[in-house]
């Protein structure tokens, strides 16, 4: 058989997850690798999840200043966590969830989940990012804290879905998961895959920048300011919280594209760009290793720039 794309798109992990696969197997072959990433996406979520009162997380934050036995996944998970705590100096911070739902994200945004009945973390405290405790399979975050793992959890389920993915025969793959995308191979005619840029300014229009992805894994991963209504009154909030005021971050980077060799990495410093701005973030993304990245950002006038480095991001083909 030729080789052909195969794709699937579901609702899962707050957002609609696309998998493709480039592959020449008979359908119910590839039938089955889709009904097997299906349940580990699931799984996934039903594991991590802050919206769902019975996930391993959910129960986690309830023993809060309790030492809990925690399976191997949410250890490797939190470790991955503390590791980028530490590493971006707290600008990533899984502590954030008592300010996020602050400044207005307390229920899921998913259509149709709105009502659920969810925890209310507002009451407790964010603490610096050193405060979790980790053992061989126990972990423990102070009394009157919460976390969340929003920030990181995408892009650490991408590259976990990489090393399955990585054993079959096929030709290539992508998956999008929200804002984080990861590719590997070529596409079904040999080329290499490519990747739209959404228009900062334009959010359904024509790209102008495109992601020239290699042959090797990679992951882009965009982050963005888009003002969404409170759910609890008329204010408007966006998801990243700077860390120095636990409030909506006020930046002028509107959308930030970041390519690294695995997700996690390029999913937490997408948002860190955010939150540092147009004048710091190139340096300190080119200092943790990012490979090309484009900020789309709003001077004080209202007047739209775009700051780009490295060789992957690449002016479209329709050359606005």
């Amino acid at each position: 058989m030729r080789l052909r794309e195969l794709s699937q798109t579901k609702l899962a992990l707050g957002s609609n997850v696309t998998i493709a696969l480039i592959t020449d197997m008979v359908p119910q072959e590839v039938n089955k690798i889709f009904e097997n990433l299906w349940e580990k996406i699931f799984n996934f979520e039903r594991q991590f999840s802050r919206f769902l009162p019975k996930s391993e997380l959910t129960s986690f934050n309830r023993l809060q200043g309790i030492r809990t036995t925690v399976s191997p996944e949410f250890k490797d998970l939190l470790i991955n966590a503390k590791n980028f705590a530490v590493e971006t100096k707290g600008l990533f911070n899984p502590f954030i969830l008592p300010a996020l739902q602050k400044a207005g994200y307390k229920k899921s945004a998913t259509p149709g989940f709105e009502n659920d009945v969810q925890i209310d973390y507002t009451d407790r405290r964010v603490v610096d990012f050193d405060r979790i405790e980790i053992g061989d399979d126990w972990a423990t975050i102070p009394y009157g804290t919460a976390i969340d793992m929003g920030g990181i959890g995408k892009g650490y389920l991408e590259d976990q879905l990489r090393e399955f993915l990585d054993k079959l025969p096929i030709q290539g793959y992508w998956m999008s998961m929200g804002g984080d995308v990861a590719t590997k191979g070529k596409d079904e005619n040999g080329n290499n895959l490519s990747l739209n840029i959404q228009d900062a300014n334009n959010l359904e229009g024509a790209s102008k920048w495109i992601v020239d992805c290699p042959i090797e894994y990679s992951a882009t991963a965009t982050s963005g300011i888009f003002r969404r209504k409170n759910q609890y009154s008329d204010k408007t909030w966006n998801h990243i919280i700077d860390p120095i005021t636990l409030k909506s971050v006020v930046t002028d980077v509107r959308l930030a594209t970041v390519c690294a060799d695995n997700a996690i990495r390029s999913d937490v410093l997408a948002s860190c760009a955010v939150i540092l701005g147009s004048k710091k973030a190139p340096d300190f993304l080119k200092k943790h290793g990012i490979i090309s990245a484009l900020l789309q950002c709003t001077d004080k006038n209202g007047e739209s720039f775009e700051l780009k480095f490295g060789p992957r991001i690449k002016k479209a083909d329709n050359g606005l």
